[in-house]
This record gives C-alpha cells, structure tokens and sequence, in this order.
C-alpha cells in the first residue's frame, strides 16, 4: 500500500519539494538516470573490447569477414551486451526501486559507484585473460577454462609469465583500470536531468505507474537480450560466415558463463542434453549402434572378438603419445622446414596415417581417452568416481589380461591431473614420472626433456617378461626454453620456399623444439627395435599444437596429429595408408587385434585400423575426416576436400558418420556418470 500511495500522490501538475512523494520521486528518477548511465557505459565497455580483439585478431579472420558481417557480428554481440550490463545494473535498479520506500538516494549511489568500480577492475581482469585465451585456443573461454582447476595452475602462470611480455601486460592492465575507473566515477557523479524536474513530468499516477512498468520492463528484456518469444541463446552467435568472428561475437562474461555451465552440468552428470539435445540415451545408442538387437547394455554393444593376430604377435608393444605433435609438417609444402624428417626415415619400413585426429584438443583428454577407451565427453574422466577402477574398455587392463606387464611413463609430475593416481586406477602395474627420469628433480615446469624421457625408458624397459608401455612426453611445450640449438636444430633463418607463409606466429626457436621432439623419438624407436626385437610401436600426438606459421591455417592444418605405425613381422602389409583414416580410439583396439589370439573377447568403441572391411573415417574431438574429407565439429554444414581445402556439400554417409561420433560421445558419458545398464531407462 505504501508503494501504491507514493504511486497516486502528488500534485499532477507540480512535484513540489515539500511534498514527501514528489521528494522520492525525484530522487528516484534521478537514481534510474544513473542506473542506465550505468547500463550504457557497461555496453559501450563490452563494445570496445570486440573491437580491440577484432584489431587485435585481425590476422585469423577469412574472407568471409567482410564488413557487412563484422556489423552483423557487433549488432548480434550488442544483444549479448544487454544482458550483461542488465545484469551489472540490477543492484543499482533493484535500489533504485526501494527509493520509492524511503531508502536513501546517498546508498543507491554508493551502491552504484561499488557496483560500477567492481566492473571496472574485474572486467580489466577478465578481458585481459579473454584475450590471452584467445591467443591460444582461438576462442572465447571454453572448457579449458577448468585447466586452472584440474591443471597445474602453477605451472600454467609460470609459463605464461616465461612466454609473455607481463611487464608491459602489467601495464597496459594498469591504464585500462584506471581510465575507465575515473570515467565512471565521473560518470555516476550527477544526471543528464534534474530529478525534480522529470518528477514535475511524471506527477499524476498513471504516468509514475508507467515509469514502474517501463524500468521493470526493460530490466526484464535487458536480462533476455530479446524482445522476441525466446531470450538470447550461444547458438545465435553462429550469425556470419567466420568461424573465428563468430567466435568474437559473445563476451568475455557470456562466454565464461556458458563454458562453466555447460563444463558442470557433463561434470556432475547431470544433463546429457549438453551432447545430445534430445537428452534420450536409447536414442543416442540405437544411433551409435544401429546393429545391435538390444541396448539395456551398454557394454554388451563395444564387445569385440578378436580374429587373431596377422602376423607374428608382439613381445613387446610401446603406445608412445606425443606433447603436440602435429601432422601439418608432413605436408610437402613445409618439408623445407625439416621438422620431421626422424619420422619421415621410419615411415618408410613402417605406416605413417596422414588422416589421423586426436580424441580430445587438450594432453589430458586424449591420454584419458587412449587410456580408458571411451570416447571424450567432457566429464574429466581422470577425475569420475567411476575410473577409481578399470572399465572393460581400459587399454592396461586389457593388456593385462593377455599377459603384458603394463607400464607408464610419463615426463611430468606424477601429480599433474592425478595422472599417477589415475594410471593406477586404471590397472597399469609400473608408473614412471619425470621425477624419476631426472637427478636432482625437475627443472622444467612440464617435466623431462624428451632425451631424458626416452632414455629412462630404455633403462627400464627389460626383454623379459612381453610389455604394454604407454609413454607420454611433455617437450614440445612453452615456454620453449631449451637450447635446441645446442642440440643441433640447423634452421637459423626461415626458408624461401615458406616465407610467403610466415608471420612470425610461431618462432624458429619453438619449432626447434618439434624438431627434437621427433629427433627424440626416432632414435628412441631405432633402439628399441635393436635392443627388443618383436616390439611394435604406435606413435601419436595428443593433440594439435595450436601453433603454426600464421593465423590461418586450414581445418587439417589444425586437426590432423601423427600417427605412425612400426612392427617388422608383426603389421599386416598395407598397400596405401593414405586410404586409410582413423583416430585414437582406434589405436588400442588395433593393438589388441595385432596382439590377441582368434577369439578372445574385450570392449572398444573404434575399430581396428587395418581392418580391410572397415569404414575408413576417424572421429575425433576436433573434427571428422576420411582418406579425402575433413569436417570440423565446429561447422559441420561444410565438408572440405583435402587436400587442396575445398568446400562442398557433407554426403549423407558423413553426416551419419558425424552425428554417430556424437552418439558414441553421448554414450560414452552415460556409461561414466551413470553406469552401462539401461535397463528401466525410458
């Protein structure tokens, strides 16, 4: 009632400053003034920050960012901005309201300056991080902003602070705090409008009743960024044809509040419909595995029967994963750069698969993946209560049983994402860490270099008795600090033939780093070789190195890792690996068909790569891809030829492949948070 009698007093003509109405009424007005000051200056602050990262990220744009889709990207950015600012003045709204009550307009002011001084400082904070993310992964904050979380954080800003030029970062952070501090403190200081002035405008009730309505009204459509049926949504970023400006178009705080949201829900299983939007799990496994009879088993539809070994069966058998190794340098564009020419000298007894994509775009979900045999969900499988044991797909456990020792070496901490602690959960019986590889302790912030690394293995690595060895390395990492050319890498210059490609995204000295990456492990596998007869060896790379000579490289380019195959007596023969395509869930289940006799039963989502009836075509995290397509997850509307990149319609036979590695996905999820029976399950 006493909000309904501040509505209807007053004079109609005149909001006298004796009347104690009219009094809150301009203070009131005043304060709204000041909460959309407020408002503006947030999207005006939200605006400024997408053209600086469109400035500052110019370089990774394509030709499809023409100007007519950078405005279309601002206006729908704009929407988003809403939002946010709605958001940031809400409490100044919220006190605002309460004036007409009685509350002080001395306290909704103050409120208001807190309010905007906190944007202020967190918003420097967070778009200066926004764009170092962005420098990375060429995105706005995703998944990997739980790498502070399930990282090595100290590790992590170690090497930002190696990496980076922090003093004048530290600086420019400075002046973007403190101008924009000054400009909303003066900002906030008075209205564009004496108070009691509106209030004369606005004395009779209905109008005031209007001025309610219309604050709450467009607090309520700010919140949605919509005037529409349906609020503002991530998918309705996708408005150009760029992938990277689309990936402009959401803020850094939208952008943050989505990857959180989204992270938690497949972290805590709580809502499948993050990987399958119908949220149904029979649906997503008769499309995953549209053969099989029955589906209240999840694991009775991954059951394989091994056909026996093609040729001699491995005594030993080394899964050897390395830090970023990329496949892009096996172009015969980049052969002058001679970064990979160990690998080059093997392939030529061995398979080298150039259609080949990581499980994950990250170390830990790809070892993950390679290591549990399921699929990359986005659940942190290495901390699910669920791989406190093995699952029937699990490569140690697998191993075990047909009379391995297994083993794991790895170059960094044992620590580092509970590795040691997974591993062992997981069923590998020795594990090996970078402390164990050095004298002294580690020095390097990511572990052993890859000499030390491989080294260690050799020394324990015995003939007797056969051996599952899976070896991670974590050289070819930032902040590129190693003297490579010490180690002999000759590239002091950039070559002819690449000059027209560089732009200095990448340094020589990194690249050096590759270099003795694959230097490393071809000596490491011509020793073994020598030293354990009978050994095979599946080379890969964990993920894309999100390094490369410029800003734009191709969807292969940034997708395609190593894998190389090394078995004399012991591979099948293999007219053409360029005809074949896969990823790392298919690397154990190959394993296991080389090594296995006819008839024994164990779990895999992939298939075996040398497997002549097998659809060629790897799933993986980043994109799809066959013997002569790509398409990334990212836009699948378009499928690319390779190698030559260009776009044509996806064939339905793709398309199906696609959404079935979203399936599997989907699957692989379920059968991690909440178990493999579906029985009961509608």
């Amino acid at each position: 009632m006493v909000g309904l009698s501040v509505l209807r007093s007053g004079s109609p003509t005149n909001a006298s400053s004796t009347d104690p109405a009219g009094r809150r009424w301009a203070i009131f007005l005043t304060q709204a003034q000041l909460d959309l000051k407020l408002w503006v200056f947030v999207v005006i602050w939200l605006g400024v920050f997408r053209a600086i990262m469109l400035l500052a990220f110019s370089r990774s744009l394509g030709p499809n960012a023409t100007w007519g889709a950078i405005l279309d990207s601002a206006l729908t950015g704009a929407r988003f901005d809403f939002t946010v600012a709605t958001m940031w003045a809400l409490p100044g709204v919220f006190a605002t309201l309460a004036t007409l009550l009685g509350l002080s307009g001395r306290f909704a002011g103050g409120l208001r300056q807190v309010v905007g001084r906190v944007f202020v400082v967190l918003s420097a904070l967070l778009g200066a991080a926004a764009i170092l993310f962005f420098a990375e992964y060429k995105d706005h904050f995703n998944h990997w902003v739980f790498g502070l979380v399930f990282d090595d954080a100290k590790a992590v800003l170690r090497t930002v602070w190696a990496s980076l030029p922090v003093v004048p970062a530290l600086l420019g952070l400075g002046l973007g705090i403190v101008a924009p501090w000054l400009i909303v403190k003066a900002l906030l200081a008075k209205p564009w409008v004496d108070g009691h002035r509106l209030a004369a405008r606005v004395a009779s009730w209905p109008r005031r009743t209007a001025v309610v309505l219309l604050l709450l009204s467009s607090a309520f459509a700010g919140l949605r960024g919509s005037l529409g049926t349906r609020p503002i949504q991530l998918k309705d970023a996708a408005v150009t044809g760029d992938l990277v400006l689309n990936k402009m178009v959401v803020n850094p705080y939208s952008a943050l509040l989505y990857a959180v949201n989204s992270q938690l829900q497949l972290i805590r299983g709580s809502d499948l419909r993050v990987l399958w939007p119908s949220g149904d799990i029979r649906e997503a496994a008769r499309t995953a595995f549209p053969s099989q009879p029955s589906y209240d088993d999840l694991d009775a539809l991954i059951e394989r029967v091994a056909k026996g070994p093609p040729a001699e069966r491995p005594r030993h058998i080394f899964l050897i994963i390395m830090e970023s190794y990329d496949a892009w340098p096996f172009l015969e564009r980049y052969r002058s750069l001679g970064l990979v020419e160990g690998v080059r000298g093997l392939a030529q007894d061995g398979i080298l698969i150039p259609a080949f994509v990581s499980a994950g775009t990250g170390t830990m979900t790809s070892v993950g993946a390679l290591i549990t045999g399921l699929p990359e969900a986005g659940a942190v499988v290495n901390y699910q209560p669920a791989s406190r044991q093995p699952f029937p797909t699990t490569a140690p456990a697998i191993f075990k049983q047909l009379g391995y020792r297994t083993r794991a070496f790895y170059a960094g901490y044992l620590s580092w994402q509970r590795f040691g602690d997974f591993c062992a959960d997981q069923g590998f019986e020795e594990i090996y860490g970078g402390g164990d590889m050095v004298k002294g302790g580690l020095t390097r912030e990511w572990g052993a270099e890859d000499d030390q690394l491989f080294d260690f293995v050799q020394e324990h690595v015995p003939a007797e008795p056969p051996s599952f060895n899976l070896i991670l390395s974590a050289g070819y990492h930032r902040p590129f600090d190693q003297d490579v050319y010490g180690k002999g890498f000759p590239l002091h210059e950039v070559p002819e033939a690449i000059r027209p490609l560089w732009e200095g995204s990448v340094t020589l000295k990194a690249l050096g780093h590759f270099w003795f990456a694959d230097h490393c492990l071809g000596n490491f596998i011509t020793r073994a070789e020598q030293r354990l007869p009978g050994s095979v060896f599946a080379a890969t790379g964990d993920h894309w190195s999100r390094d490369f000579l410029n800003e734009r490289p191709d969807a292969y380019e940034q997708s395609a890792v190593l894998m190389l195959w090394r078995g004399k007596g012991i591979l099948p023969p293999v007219e053409d690996p360029a005809r074949i395509a896969g990823s790392h869930l298919d690397i154990v289940p190959t394993l296991v068909e080389l090594a296995a006799p006819a008839g024994f039963k164990y779990h895999a989502f992939g298939s075996n790569l040398f497997d002549p009836d097998r659809v060629q075509i790897g799933a993986g995290m980043p994109a799809i891809l066959g013997p002569d397509f790509i398409i990334r997850s990212d836009s699948p509307e378009t499928a690319l030829t390779l190698w030559d990149m260009q776009q044509r319609p996806p064939r339905p036979e793709e398309l199906q492949a696609l959404n079935r590695y979203r399936a599997l996905c989907a699957v692989s999820w379920w059968r991690l948070t909440k178990g493999p029976t579906l029985a009961g399950t509608p």
